[in-house]
């Protein structure tokens, strides 16, 4: 799998994770004012959007697994943040929710932040072994490094 193509999981994986928390945010809204514990959860089988909401987390950890499985973590996972800016843009025009101008300034710096974090990319290479490989090493008999 090429960079490229990681990150674009990634960045459908973000995506899916936000959409998931709207979903599940409005699925939940229908249930009245201070449903019970047990509602809410029952909500989980009953409502839809909930369950869709749960779907789309779902879906976004496997694709988030794969992308991480080709880039460094320490990359991909500030790029996460982006869901941050997605969900409340989301919920300020689906569910009509307030979007004050302090909370648009918090998100212009997070997504400077994430700006920065995917301007730093330079074909990051692990400097060490895996962890996992070292213990086969050491394990074998072999001296690690």
């Amino acid at each position: 799998m090429t960079f490229h193509l990681a990150l674009v999981l990634l960045l459908i994986a973000i995506c899916l994770g936000a959409a998931g928390q709207v979903l599940i945010k409005w699925g939940l809204t229908q249930l009245g004012q201070s449903p019970s514990p047990g509602v809410v959860v029952a909500s989980l089988f009953r409502s839809a959007y909930v369950a869709g909401g749960f779907g789309c987390y779902a879906l976004s950890s496997i694709l988030y697994l794969l992308a991480v499985s080709k880039l460094p973590l320490s990359y991909a996972y500030p790029m996460v943040a982006l869901s941050y800016v997605l969900v409340t843009v989301a919920t300020w025009r689906v569910l009509n929710e307030s979007l004050p101008a302090l909370r648009i300034a918090g998100l212009v710096v997070v997504m400077l932040g994430v700006l920065v974090v995917a301007l730093s990319y330079r074909g990051d290479s692990p400097r060490d072994a895996l962890p996992s490989q070292t213990v086969q090493t050491q394990a074998s008999g072999q001296p690690g490094r």
